[in-house]
């Protein structure tokens, strides 16, 4: 099985190497083409637009794999992400995407959007173009409409399409993070959404478990957290945070206590001096996942420090491996451990996309 995956990133990457198939990935970002080099990861070309200018550039593929930029689709603000959306369905109904050459991305500069916009429709030029058996999309929530109307599109191609948002946590990611998917496939077999391993995180009663499922993953659990069940504060050459002279024994004081929260970085009002649940900040404990890992990386608050989560910790909080060799600087290393899937999420999504797949084939030999 090969798999081209655009906006490639790493974390697909590594649940397809889990699965045991080959990823070509499509990736501009530099920092994150030096992650893909220092992981062992083929990257085919850089700009997803350059393909679809070239398709001699697309190596062949049984699986498509995309997860287009989300910023510009974000609900706040004054309803610019709304108009972007708008404005990408109505390019899906008119078909522009079914043109070849530059004329997508001409026909998207047109209708206003900007180019980071209009990369949302190029999954479905490729799927157009290529036919591959199976697909797999990827977005943020609100970018579910769109998916639902490159449905539409690809059962009038022969396709078996669903669509859904599915919880990170309910498959083993220590971590809570809603995602739109689209799962495609033209093999004969029925596309499905993977069905949930592990418990849905009840923000509003956390000791609530689904049955017949393991419970959610925390992230002490994840992390290996001990000292108590907590972690430790920042340790310096001088034992303090602020490399002070305090001795290492003293750190009981820091560790004895119950009231380790991680915090969200997000404010909706700034106030100074508010608590951080007045300033719109989510609360979680140790013993429960984390908040949604973002480039903006969440902090701990404790009784006398503030402790930030080193790139190794954030990724193990997307499921990746603790030693994965994330390069360029350290907000750049952030930036694509919140960019990712988390790998888990995406293996299971994968698994889900091509369960059946060797017996339908053989089944159509026979």
């Amino acid at each position: 099985m090969i798999a081209l995956d655009l906006f490639a990133g790493t974390g697909w990457g590594v649940a397809c190497e889990r699965l045991g198939i080959e990823e070509h990935g499509v990736e501009i970002m530099p920092e994150a083409l030096a992650t893909r080099t220092a992981a062992g990861m083929r990257t085919t070309y850089t700009d997803v637009w350059a393909g679809l200018a070239d398709t001699t550039l697309i190596p062949d593929h049984q699986l498509l794999i995309a997860s287009p930029p989300c910023q510009t689709f974000s609900m706040a603000g004054k309803g610019s992400g709304r108009a972007a959306l708008d404005d990408v369905l109505r390019l899906i109904d008119t078909r522009a995407w079914t043109q070849k050459g530059t004329a997508l991305r001409d026909a998207a500069s047109a209708a206003g959007l900007d180019d980071r916009t209009a990369l949302v429709l190029s999954p479905l030029a490729y799927v157009a173009h290529c036919g591959p058996m199976h697909v797999v999309l990827e977005q943020v929530p609100t970018v579910l409409p769109v998916w639902e109307a490159v449905a539409v599109q690809m059962r009038a191609l022969g396709y078996s399409v669903v669509t859904g948002v599915l919880n990170s946590e309910q498959y083993g990611v220590p971590q809570t993070r809603r995602r739109a998917f689209l799962i495609a496939r033209r093999d004969g077999v029925e596309a499905r959404l993977p069905e949930p391993t592990h418990s849905r995180f009840h923000v509003k009663d956390p000791a609530r478990q689904d049955p017949g499922v393991l419970p959610w993953v925390s992230m002490a659990a994840a992390l290996g957290w001990g000292m108590t069940g907590r972690p430790s504060p920042t340790i310096t050459g001088g034992g303090t945070e602020t490399g002070g002279a305090e001795p290492i024994a003293k750190l009981s004081r820091y560790t004895d206590r119950d009231d380790w929260v991680m915090r969200s970085n997000y404010s909706t009002n700034g106030r100074a001096g508010a608590t951080a649940e007045e300033r719109g900040r989510t609360i979680r404990h140790l013993e429960q996942p984390a908040v949604t890992i973002t480039s903006k990386v969440p902090q701990w608050d404790t009784p006398t420090s503030r402790v930030r989560l080193t790139p190794s910790e954030a990724a193990v909080l997307q499921s990746y491996p603790a030693d994965f060799p994330f390069q360029g600087k350290q907000g750049q290393q952030y930036l694509q451990i919140g960019n990712a899937v988390p790998p888990l999420l995406g293996q299971a999504v994968i698994t889900a996309a091509l369960a059946g797949a060797v017996q339908a084939t053989e089944e159509v030999a026979a």
